[in-house]
């Protein structure tokens, strides 16, 4: 079942949410305004445990709304 996330980004200065699953060895990051976007875990240096997972999820949807914001596409 998909792990809900929201959080604030500093860079955007915006609220990002989305949701997050994982297999145990990738995390499958997205939303229905962002896209999708996966890495293994472990990936930017984090922590292979829970909170790392969680940071993990965050990168990823934080990478998909600057690359929105760059297109022109804004998400909530």
């Amino acid at each position: 079942m998909p792990k809900h996330v929201s959080f604030y980004d500093e860079k955007l200065k915006a609220q990002v949410e989305g949701s997050y699953t994982t297999d145990g060895k990738v995390v499958h990051a997205g939303s229905g305004t962002l896209g999708a976007k996966s890495a293994p875990l472990g990936t930017y240096g984090t922590f292979i445990d829970q909170a790392g997972t969680d940071l993990l999820a965050q990168k990823l949807l934080s990478d998909l709304a600057v690359a929105a914001a760059k297109n022109g596409h804004h998400g909530h």
